[in-house]
């Protein structure tokens, strides 16, 4: 059963790496090793800079989005216990 493979970016990311979880999905389904499935699962690429969305494919053609995460606004006011851990 394939699903949909869908990867957050950040705002200015240009470049991606990640697993295609179809890859993982048929590597478990037909019993493979763990350590085979992640090598053959893993893609990695690059993003133009403004592009919101865009599509890449694993090495098996299995479908990837890529989607821009966009940035959480700024705080209306500061607050400087939110720097500290405690």
């Amino acid at each position: 059963m394939s699903r949909e493979n869908v990867v957050w970016l950040s705002a200015g990311a240009t470049t991606f790496s990640c697993l295609c979880e179809s890859c993982l999905d048929d590597a478990e389904a037909a019993g493979g090793s763990f350590l085979d499935a992640v090598r053959g699962a893993n893609v990695r690429g690059s993003v133009a800079a403004g592009a919101q969305l865009t599509l890449a494919r694993c090495a098996a053609g299995h479908q990837i989005v890529l989607r821009r995460v966009e940035r959480p606004p700024k705080l209306a006011r500061s607050d400087e216990r939110q720097l500290q851990l405690a």
